[in-house]
Parts: C-alpha cells; sequence; structure tokens
C-alpha cells in the first residue's frame, strides 16, 4: 500500500458527478438527510436534531482527511455543485492494504445509477491511487439496494454477523463483501 496523502484533496470525475470535499455549504443538505431516519432505514446512525450537529460532521470528516485517517467525498451535481450523497473509504488497514467503504444518497437520488458511478471512481481510486489490496463494504442483511449494488460493482459475500453496539440500542444483521485486487484474499 502507498503512504496516504490526502492532500491536495483528490477530486474525482465522471459525466454525471463530480466527487468533492465536503464543505460548509452542504451543511444544511447533510443536516436534512440525517435527521429523518426514514432517510436510512437500514444504517445505524446518529439523528441529528440541530444544523450544528452536520457542521460538526464536517469539521470532523475534513479534519480526518487532513491527517490521512480516511477520504471522504461529497457526490455532487457537476453544473450545481449540490450535494446529492457521500461515499468514503475509512477504517483503512495499512498493514493489510485494506479499508471500507461508506456510502449513502439523499432522497430523490437513489436509483439513478449515481452511486454505481461514483462507487467505480472510488474503488478504482482505493486500488490505484492508494494501492489497496482489499475493500470491504458492510450493509444491513435486509438492505437489498446496497447489496444489488455490491454485487453488480462485482464484490463477493464474506460473511455475516450481527452489530450488537448500535446507537439505537437495538442489534442488527449485517453482511459483508468485499473486493480484491487478488481473488485468492475472498
Amino acid at each position: 500500500m502507498k503512504e496516504l496523502n490526502f492532500t491536495p484533496f483528490p477530486i474525482l470525475r465522471s459525466n454525471r458527478i463530480l466527487l468533492r470535499q465536503i464543505i460548509e455549504e452542504d451543511a444544511q443538505l447533510i443536516y436534512n438527510y440525517q435527521s429523518d431516519k426514514d432517510n436510512f432505514p437500514y444504517v445505524d446512525m446518529q439523528i441529528y436534531t440541530e444544523i450544528d450537529e452536520a457542521r460538526k460532521y464536517i469539521t470532523k470528516m475534513n479534519k480526518g482527511v487532513k491527517e490521512n485517517q480516511w477520504i471522504i467525498w461529497a457526490i455532487a451535481d457537476p453544473q450545481t455543485n449540490i450535494i446529492l450523497g457521500t461515499i468514503s473509504i475509512w477504517n483503512i488497514s495499512e498493514k493489510n492494504s485494506k479499508a471500507e467503504l461508506g456510502y449513502g444518497l439523499f432522497p430523490g437520488n437513489i436509483g439513478k445509477g449515481i452511486m454505481s458511478e461514483a462507487l467505480k471512481k472510488v474503488i478504482d481510486y482505493g486500488f490505484n491511487t492508494m494501492g489497496l489490496l482489499e475493500i470491504e463494504a458492510y450493509t444491513n442483511r435486509n438492505n437489498m439496494k446496497s447489496i444489488a449494488l455490491l454485487v453488480r460493482s462485482q464484490f463477493k459475500k464474506i460473511a455475516d454477523f450481527e452489530e450488537k453496539e448500535t446507537f439505537s440500542g437495538e442489534p442488527m444483521d449485517m453482511v459483508i463483501y468485499g473486493l480484491s485486487t487478488n481473488s485468492e484474499l475472498l
């Protein structure tokens, strides 16, 4: 694995999306998403009750990027620069050249191929720029759209497990999917 260095921030593009750093101007849309549990029924995340929580999230995420702990992109419309969701590579193990994906789209953007495009760009970045050998994605066993996205992107199921430590206090049935540069790793 190559030495991690996310400075300058790696901007990625395709015809339909711009993957850029999350910025203060994204706070309202991040808050709108994260303040309504119906927006992420299969994900165990904190529910925001005030916009300052979104601002703190942006600050924390950008600090982690600056310190090369993780990389998180805003998935934005290239014409308007409006954030449509986020995608990240985090929980990076330099020792094992392995990391996890995190991703989510805001309402109104699901089912349009946006995340497939973003995922393709981020996987390419992870393998070819970061030098990762394996990328994993953890998802709720009932999140069929996420599972279908991973399968379409050539991820293979690795394991099932029960997540016991959750924000809600309720255990969640999870699955792990992985993609590797070496098919023998999975």
